[in-house]
């Protein structure tokens, strides 16, 4: 798939993590304008220039802006951006997420609210703000990283869970009211990806997880950009609506 997302322009939030830095390390290597988000600028401008070093042959543009999802003017201000650097938005890769665990009974109104604004209300945001830009130029792909979790269950997550779970089924809808206009929306729900995030969890919870893996490993975060790249892409048009999970066979 070499260049087949030459000329078009992806915004990543969550952009210096593990799955972040993959995803748009793919993006970049099949030609796109790349969008680096994130709140450490310094992280964000060591993976640009990681980008440029990769190859000199390419002809995608990187920016970084630093933003703060949890800021309610965040999702304005970055597309405003984009917008005026790029003129146009076709693909959208909401990765950013607040991964933390609290009993149900521990989980006060306060926390919850942090964590949909930054695993909902922020994806949701961006989705509204860039569609428009994607039916001007009859090209949109939306992909939203959810989890695992959503569906599987799992103690101390269930505000973590919900908020994913809400991402996941407001893809659905949209997707289905934009099919007819070039504009597919899509969700990854990784299981355990080797990543920083992963060593959140307690030792031997994440060692009990893994046990119960078929394939007995944790996921690396370029088997999740390579399909970020896929869907990105033109050869994915008539995937829609869909949640596709990469957990190595992990159910329970």
């Amino acid at each position: 798939m070499k260049n087949t997302l030459n000329d078009k322009v992806a915004i990543i939030t969550g952009a210096t993590g593990g799955i972040g830095s993959k995803i748009a390390e793919e993006l970049y290597n099949l030609g796109a304008n790349i969008v680096l988000t994130g709140r450490k600028e310094a992280s964000l401008n060591e993976i640009k220039n990681k980008l440029y070093q990769t190859d000199a042959s390419k002809i995608g543009s990187v920016i970084c802006f630093p933003i703060d999802l949890s800021n309610n003017n965040a999702a304005a201000n970055l597309v405003t951006h984009t917008i005026s650097e790029f003129g146009r938005i076709n693909i959208l890769v909401n990765n950013a997420a607040m991964l933390d665990a609290k009993l149900f009974l521990k989980t006060s109104t306060d926390f919850m609210n942090q964590m949909l604004q930054i695993n909902f209300l922020a994806p949701m945001q961006l989705m509204q703000m860039s569609i428009p830009y994607m039916l001007r130029s009859k090209y949109g792909r939306i992909i939203n990283i959810t989890s695992l979790a959503y569906s599987m269950g799992d103690a101390g997550m269930s505000a973590y869970a919900a908020t994913k779970g809400a991402l996941t089924s407001l893809s659905k809808t949209v997707a289905a009211e934009y099919a007819r206009r070039e504009i597919t929306i899509n969700c990854i729900a990784p299981g355990l990806i080797e990543t920083n995030a992963l060593h959140k969890f307690p030792v031997l919870h994440r060692e009990d997880l893994k046990k119960q893996i078929p394939a007995n490993r944790y996921g690396r975060p370029e088997e999740i950009a390579s399909l970020v790249g896929f869907l990105a892409s033109q050869k994915a048009s008539y995937i829609n609506g869909q949640v596709i999970h990469v957990n190595g066979g992990l159910y329970r």
